[in-house]
């Protein structure tokens, strides 16, 4: 027997695996095996779809959210697995249920825009904690996602601009010294390298230099530099592992950085 679309009833059907299939008529991701129940707006007092227990989001925003997406039809599989997704990566990243709730309403933007069409839903979930988090001005590097994900940070980052393109939604460039704190802290280095590190990092972005220097690379290059000034001892190890970047390019970035402070 074919496969129908819930949603417009149509049967140009393709399997994307792990019984999730998708429309492309109306980009509708849905799960066509027997585990989701229907149930219409009368039942919801009586009954409760048994996926309920599942949740795993404790946002009141994304509960609602996640019961609305089933108006009395199928629940997409995608989307709670999702939800699932964006909440360990958010809890790691240590970030609060606004970006949470943000993350999932783009992952459901991006699912009916075709985005998630022949990507999995855990690298689109990735994608979402991290246009969420840029779209709030939450200080939040491609590295720290991707190291928690199955994408590299080349792969999170065009995901990401895909969304922005698709969606067209507002992005914030943040500050590279808004991430100064948690590195410092992570660091621990005392308040003076750190504000030094921010002068350092301020100087650069008054520089034609700042252009095509990775928030990163001069973040680790920053740290590198006050360290070595105020003889603190960081290895240039410690400070690339912590900020997210190799040795030679915080090696290579802290030379060029250094030259542009100390003009002779």
């Amino acid at each position: 027997m074919s496969v129908k679309c819930p949603d417009c009833d149509g049967d140009n059907i393709k399997n994307e695996g792990d019984g999730i299939m998708s429309c492309n008529n109306c980009d509708l991701i849905f799960d066509a095996g027997p585990q989701w129940i229907k149930y219409s707006p009368e039942d919801k007092s009586s009954k409760t779809p048994e996926f309920q227990s599942e949740q795993t989001l404790t946002s009141k925003t994304i509960l609602k959210w996640q019961e609305n997406t089933r108006s009395g039809n199928l629940a997409s599989k995608s989307i709670l697995l999702a939800s699932e997704e964006i909440e360990r990566i958010a809890n790691e990243i240590k970030v609060t249920d606004s970006i949470k709730e943000s993350a999932l309403e783009i992952f459901s933007s991006s699912s009916k825009a075709g985005i998630i069409r022949g990507r999995s839903y855990n690298k689109v979930a990735a994608a979402a904690v991290y246009t969420a988090c840029r779209m709030a001005n939450v200080p939040r590097t491609l590295d720290e996602i991707s190291e928690r994900t199955l994408l590299n940070r080349n792969e999170l980052s065009r995901l990401h601009k895909l969304i922005t393109r698709k969606l067209k939604l507002k992005i914030y460039t943040t500050a590279t010294s808004n991430f100064l704190p948690r590195f410092a802290h992570k660091l621990a280095i005392s308040d003076d390298v750190e504000k030094e590190a921010e002068n350092i990092i301020k100087a650069v972005e008054r520089s034609n230099y700042r252009q095509g220097i990775s928030p990163a690379a001069l973040l680790g290059a920053a740290l590198y530099i006050a360290c070595r000034t105020n003889k603190v001892r960081r290895s240039q190890l410690e400070i690339a592992k912590a900020v997210g970047t190799s040795e030679v390019t915080l090696r290579n970035r802290a030379k060029e950085i250094f030259a542009i402070i100390n003009p002779e």
